[in-house]
């Protein structure tokens, strides 16, 4: 078969397409760091990156929620710790109005620093994180309590959940009425306050001294609450701890899979660096002839 001048032009320009593709892919490669940039560099390493990637994505998501979570609880955690202190200064005044050696104005005094416990429990109650309402329920864009009724007040019994991992949801709430109790309750904190400041106000000793067993009995409940709600901190702690882990290791993996070996790509760049520079001038040389050449 002739070889003519055509075919040795057609071949050195294919050559040298395939050279500067060569190389154009190793600058990619270099540039970004990854040896897998498009599907068509490794069809089946591109899923796996895919995979691995969307999973990335989610534990960091779910690392995210479980850290807004542990901050839901420690604000519901620091309340919880406003309203056992509230009962634990009642039942100091319901001890004090007790006592036989008080006059009426002496109960008077005690009644209306009860009465201001009262109202700073309603204002515990009615506590919001970012601008939702933390003890009534899934009912967070509703204030549960209220001054005049907080002692007759109903409050949503659901719960907030958040989704700290695959299968993991996590409650981030108390409702109202297993914190301070229902209205049915005969151990309502409201109630028992409200109880409190009216046998002070009627100089009534012995029925405050009886509201002091019910003080007992809410704060109680209140305080394994308030344990349940750490309880749900430590574990948010240690999904974000997992999360972070899982994340860590999925990375690692996907590394493995995506990123190129720089040393390696910046040796084969400088390679093909090389043998397209030769080949451009051995190119030249091929396309050097012209007719004149021939007649010489």
């Amino acid at each position: 078969m002739r070889i003519t001048q055509s075919m040795l032009n057609s071949q050195m320009l294919y050559d040298l397409q395939g050279n500067a593709q060569r190389l154009s892919q190793l600058q990619n490669e270099a540039a970004t760091g990854h040896r897998i940039n498009s599907p068509a560099d490794d069809p089946i390493g591109v899923g796996f990156v895919m995979q691995y990637t969307n999973e990335t994505s989610y534990n960091k998501q779910y690392s995210n929620n479980a850290q807004a979570a542990q901050s839901v609880l420690s604000f519901t955690g620091s309340t919880m710790s406003e309203a056992t202190q509230v009962m634990q200064r009642a039942r100091d005044l319901a001890v004090q109005g007790s006592s036989g050696t008080l006059t009426s104005s002496d109960r008077q005094a005690l009644a209306s620093e009860v009465g201001q416990l009262y109202q700073q429990l309603v204002t515990v109650g009615n506590s919001q994180y970012n601008q939702q309402y933390v003890f009534n329920g899934q009912a967070t864009t509703q204030a549960p309590y209220s001054n005049a009724s907080a002692q007759t007040a109903t409050t949503d019994n659901g719960r907030v959940f958040y989704d700290l991992g695959n299968g993991v949801n996590l409650p981030v709430s108390i409702p109202g009425n297993q914190f301070f109790g229902s209205a049915s309750d005969t151990n309502n904190a409201f109630a028992v306050l409200k109880q409190l400041q009216t046998a002070l106000t009627n100089n009534d000793g012995t029925a405050a001294g009886n509201t002091i067993a019910q003080i007992d009995s809410r704060t109680n409940a209140m305080l394994a609450s308030q344990a349940e709600v750490g309880a749900l901190t430590n574990r948010a702690q240690m999904m974000q701890s997992r999360m972070t882990d899982l994340t860590q290791n999925v990375q690692g993996v996907l590394s493995n899979v995506q990123d190129a070996n720089l040393a390696q790509v910046i040796t084969d760049l400088n390679t093909a660096q090389t043998v397209q520079s030769a080949s451009l001038q051995v190119g030249a040389k091929i396309i050097q002839p012209t007719l004149l050449d021939f007649l010489k």
